[in-house]
């Protein structure tokens, strides 16, 4: 067998390794960037014959050369036979540095040139995973980051494979001979202020040359790594399986759990929920909060993108909440006019016979507003008026949700408590009379 031949037996083997859906044949897109490693993936994806294979080029427009580069492979697509397909991005930094902004960009853009059910093939490589999991390593990675770069998932609209993490990067650069190929070369890949860079080129040689199986002993590890990740997201499972709602956990499901298990399930329930998972200290904090294994355990605690809070016994994990509308906010609202906030969402639905309010007056129209202090109310039922602080009290509302609960006015008076009470007042309207109920979603747990 050819050395060309095992190279596109090694990737035809990875790709068969996905779980890929068997009820149509796949339809394939190679990220093009023109440089070395994507013009071989190219290469390779049609000598292998794979059906339809796209070359798809994300423009950033960060080089003065970039135009040209999109001319080339343009060109290099078409002397190779491939679809091709480009787009123009522009990389918002937004506190992220230029490699990061880059790279989001660049996966938003593929990702709206994909046709559904698509495979978009990348280009990572041994020595790619390599460089990952050592600066997932000074970055303090745990299990999770340790996988490294994954060989395959879902990508909407379609999935996302990395066929090439068998062969180094030596290993392809002899394919593209063998292949007769020219490629680009991005002068800012020699750039070592960028970290990747600083590796590939001051670290790695040192470090191949001592252990020349230092990129295949990295592909071990990560695919360790992977096994060892389904593990824990197995166990996390199935202590998170009595937890009913992973928004607000019991302090006693977390003690009864050893500490190893505690911090597991708490990255679990935050992955769960689609909260930023915090560093190994915050986690450390956010556990002790919760089991009260400290007297001076927090029970407020914030990160980028998350904050956990801790009330009666129970752990509350949300994602950061945006600024409220404040205690001076006025909206009007109506069956025809429902209300979105940083709030939640307020609509009306038909209610039954003597249930909530009266048609008649969400059909002319109510205040939307928040507590601001002082307000009274007297719920449906009731006797007497009570304060609303002592009725959100009384029902155990948290703290921090009782300034963002929707109050509906009708002229002066508080005539609904979001969708958890409605005013004595509405008995004032015809017993026959239509009514309407406040639905109120989209925001955290109340109790």
């Amino acid at each position: 067998m050819s050395d060309e031949e095992r190279f596109l037996g090694r990737m035809r083997a990875s790709i068969e390794r996905w779980p890929l859906p068997r009820t149509a044949p796949p339809r394939f897109a190679v990220a093009f960037s023109g440089g070395l490693d994507s013009t071989v993936l190219l290469a390779a994806a049609l000598r292998l014959e794979l059906g339809a294979v796209r070359a798809l080029h994300v423009n950033h427009g960060l080089a003065e050369a970039a135009d040209a580069w999109e001319t080339h492979c343009r060109e290099a697509a078409a002397a190779l036979g491939a679809e091709y397909a480009s787009v123009r991005v522009a990389v918002e930094r937004r506190g992220v540095g230029t490699e990061a902004a880059a790279r989001h960009a660049r996966y938003v853009a593929l990702a709206e040139l994909m046709q559904p059910g698509e495979v978009l093939l990348t280009a990572h490589h041994a020595d790619d995973q390599l460089e990952t999991l050592l600066l997932r390593m000074m970055r303090g990675s745990g299990v999770r980051g340790l996988r490294g770069v994954l060989p395959f998932g879902k990508f909407p609209p379609g999935f996302l494979g990395r066929p090439l993490l068998f062969a180094t990067r030596a290993e392809i650069r002899a394919a593209a001979g063998r292949f007769g190929l020219s490629w680009l070369e991005d002068p800012a890949n020699q750039e070592l202020r960028y970290d990747r860079n600083f590796l590939r080129h001051e670290v790695l040689p040192l470090l191949i040359e001592r252990w020349p199986a230092a990129p295949k002993l990295a592909a071990r590890l990560a695919a360790q790594m992977r096994d060892a990740e389904t593990i824990l997201e197995e166990v996390a499972r199935n202590d998170a399986a009595a937890i009913e709602d992973l928004r607000r956990i019991p302090a006693a499901a977390l003690a009864a759990l050893t500490p190893a298990r505690q911090r597991n399930l708490l990255r679990h329930a935050l992955r769960e929920l689609g909260i930023p998972v915090p560093g190994a200290d915050a986690i450390e904090r956010l556990r002790n909060a919760a089991v009260g294994q400290r007297p001076d355990a927090q029970t407020r605690l914030g990160w980028p993108g998350g904050e956990a809070r801790v009330h009666r016994d129970h752990l509350y994990l949300l994602p950061t909440p945006a600024a409220g509308s404040g205690p001076g906010y006025r909206a009007a609202v109506s069956a025809a006019r429902p209300w979105t906030g940083p709030e939640g969402v307020v609509r009306f639905d038909a209610a039954q016979a003597d249930e909530g309010l009266p048609a008649s007056w969400v059909n002319e129209g109510l205040t939307l507003a928040f507590r601001q202090g002082g307000e009274r109310f007297r719920p449906l039922g009731a006797q007497h008026t009570v304060s609303l602080k002592h009725w959100l009290q009384e029902r155990g509302i948290v703290p921090w949700m009782r300034d963002r609960i929707p109050l509906l006015f009708r002229g002066e008076r508080l005539v609904a408590i979001g969708d958890l009470a409605v005013a004595e007042d509405v008995r004032e309207a015809p017993p026959g009379e239509p009514r309407m109920r406040v639905i109120w979603t989209d925001h955290p747990p109340l109790q």
